[in-house]
C-alpha cells in the first residue's frame, strides 16, 4: 500500500562553519562584494514589507554594515549568517542566519528571500540545512523563529521545517516600533526524531509517515 505524506530532506553537506551545500543551494558567509546585490533584492518593497528589523529603502551601505556585523558575530560565536546562493554560487538569492541571544543552547532563525526566487522551495531547503547545522554542528537544543501573523508564506516555511506554533508575542523593532509576531520553536529531540542526516555520502532519511512534505 502506498504511503502518503512522505518527503525526503535535501542532501546536506557542511563543508565548514562558513559554508553548507544542499541539492540546489550554496550557503556561505556574506562578503563585501555581495553588498550591491543584497541591497537590490532587499530594496524591493514586496520583500521589505515582511521584515520587521530591516530598514527601507535598503541601501548598499546598509548591506555593507550588515556584512561587517555578520563577520563580528560569527567571530564572537553568537551569530552564523549564511547568504543563500544558487548551487553554482553565481546568483545571490537571500540570506538565513542563526543568532544566539540569552541562552547559549537556543538560537533564533531569521531569513529573507528575493522575490524572483519565491515559490520554488528554496527557503524550505535552506531552513532545513541551517537548522541541521544548528543541531548537529552547534549542538543547540532549540531553534526559535517569528513571523508577522499575516505572512502565510513565511509561516509555511517554518511549518515545513518542523517548527511548532507557540503563540503571538510583541517584539520591539527600530523600524516599526512594537509589532505583534507569531512565535515558533523546534526542539533538537523532535528534529532528531524525524531524522536528518548531515553528510555527503549518506542518503537523507525519510520523514515519518504523515509528516507534511516540503
Amino acid at each position: 500500500m502506498a504511503m502518503r505524506g512522505l518527503s525526503i530532506k535535501p542532501r546536506i553537506r557542511v563543508v565548514a562553519g562558513h559554508r553548507i551545500d544542499t541539492d540546489r543551494l550554496l550557503l556561505r558567509s556574506p562578503r563585501i562584494d555581495d553588498a550591491n546585490e543584497i541591497s537590490r533584492l532587499l530594496g524591493n518593497l514586496s520583500v521589505a514589507h515582511w521584515l520587521v528589523r530591516v530598514p527601507y529603502p535598503y541601501r548598499p551601505e546598509h548591506a555593507r554594515a550588515w556584512v561587517h556585523r555578520s563577520a563580528e558575530e560569527r567571530a564572537a560565536g553568537i551569530g552564523w549568517p549564511f547568504l543563500i546562493l544558487s548551487r553554482d554560487g553565481r546568483t545571490v538569492m537571500g540570506s538565513m542566519d542563526l543568532s544566539i541571544e540569552d541562552n547559549p543552547a537556543t538560537a533564533s532563525l531569521g531569513y529573507w528571500l528575493g522575490e524572483p526566487f519565491w515559490g520554488f522551495g528554496y527557503a524550505s531547503e535552506a531552513a532545513e540545512a541551517v537548522i541541521a547545522f544548528g543541531f548537529e554542528t552547534l549542538k543547540l537544543r532549540q531553534v526559535t523563529a517569528s513571523a508577522l501573523p499575516d505572512n502565510a508564506r513565511s509561516i509555511r516555511v517554518l511549518e515545513k521545517a518542523g517548527f511548532a506554533y507557540i503563540g503571538n508575542r510583541p517584539e520591539d523593532t527600530v523600524e516599526r516600533g512594537r509589532v505583534d509576531t507569531a512565535f515558533f520553536a523546534v526542539e533538537s529531540a523532535d528534529w532528531r526524531r524525524v531524522g536528518v542526516v548531515v553528510g555527503q555520502d549518506r542518503a537523507p532519511r525519510r520523514r515519518p509517515w504523515g509528516w507534511r512534505g516540503a
